[in-house]
């Protein structure tokens, strides 16, 4: 993304569940939200995903600004595409919308750590999959099940 407004315009394109595009390296698909809650083995890592959205965030007024205008960007386009997707997906899209955005008007800077896990984490929703946490490493993906659509 070149800047915060590339961003916030490319939310209304993601094609949310589709499960169409490819996923990054390291992330394990389930078929469905609730098979990747039941996958929780206790190494559940929000800790790192927190002190990295802390580090994007912490003092920055402009940063928490495209956070906010990510989050609603998010449940915008959102809310009436995944009208079968779990409530919870669209909060967790949310979050992880407000991350990278964050990270855009912190640094703007693609190679910066916390961005780079950001666009991870956001590529996994624009493949059309949801994802639930990150675990060992490894996010915890899913698709919402051949039976909804």
């Amino acid at each position: 993304m070149s800047t915060l407004d590339d961003f916030l315009a490319s939310i209304k394109e993601v094609k949310w569940f589709s499960e169409s595009g490819e996923l990054p390296s390291g992330c394990v698909l389930f078929d469905s939200m609730g098979a990747a809650l039941a996958a929780d083995d206790g190494t559940l890592d929000t800790n790192w995903y927190t002190a990295r959205a802390d580090n994007a965030l912490a003092g920055k007024g402009d940063a928490l600004d495209a956070a906010h205008a990510a989050w609603g960007a998010v449940f915008d386009a959102a809310e009436v595409a995944c009208k079968y997707a779990p409530w919870n997906a669209i909060r967790y899209a949310a979050r992880d919308a407000s991350l990278l955005a964050g990270c855009i008007a912190s640094w703007n800077d693609p190679t910066e750590e916390t961005t780079v896990y950001a666009l991870k984490r956001w590529s996994v929703w624009t493949a059309g999959y949801g994802l639930l946490r990150e675990a060992n490493g490894m996010l915890y993906c899913y698709g919402i099940g051949k039976w909804i659509r």
